[in-house]
């Protein structure tokens, strides 16, 4: 028995019946992507790789000194309590943190860059090395980037 198609081809009904059947197969079959140029997943960072300059440092401790001193102590922001308390956690939770709540009476008074520095200075406060680089202004940027313990300062 043999069916004909609109374009002139003849199929026997077995060979449509297994053709049909194997592209509802192949179909139904669960999706496998092959790239030839796989995106590179991030290479995870540390606090201790050098994530911002020493410049950065400067300008946040003038900016702690400036906004935060009239609530805060650096102290409190330094050593072993301070490290256990965002060890693990991205570096994007602390700037996102001091972003929303501060300062208290007006939380992101700040320029986002000011935010940053504040917090270069911060990981300088705790030994953190500085590095080449300055650290991004972008908190989606430092989700990618962990606190890790540095031990007392």
């Amino acid at each position: 028995m043999s069916v004909a198609s609109s374009k002139g081809f003849a199929f026997t009904a077995p060979f449509t019946l297994t053709t049909l059947i194997y592209m509802v197969g192949c179909a139904s079959a669960p999706s496998t992507v092959v790239s030839l140029n796989p995106a590179t997943p991030p290479i995870p960072r540390s606090v201790a790789d050098g994530v911002f300059t020493n410049n950065q440092a400067v300008r946040g401790q003038q900016s702690f000194e400036r906004t935060c001193e009239a609530c805060h102590r650096t102290r409190e922001f330094r050593g072993s309590a301070f490290q256990q308390e965002w060890s693990g956690r991205p570096l994007g939770d602390l700037l996102q943190l001091l972003v929303s709540t501060m300062p208290p009476n007006d939380p992101g008074f700040l320029k986002l860059s000011e935010y940053r520095d504040i917090v270069s200075y911060l990981l300088k406060q705790n030994g953190y090395p500085s590095g080449a680089t300055e650290l991004p202004a972008d908190i989606s940027a430092l989700m990618e980037v962990h606190f890790e313990l540095r031990g007392e300062v």
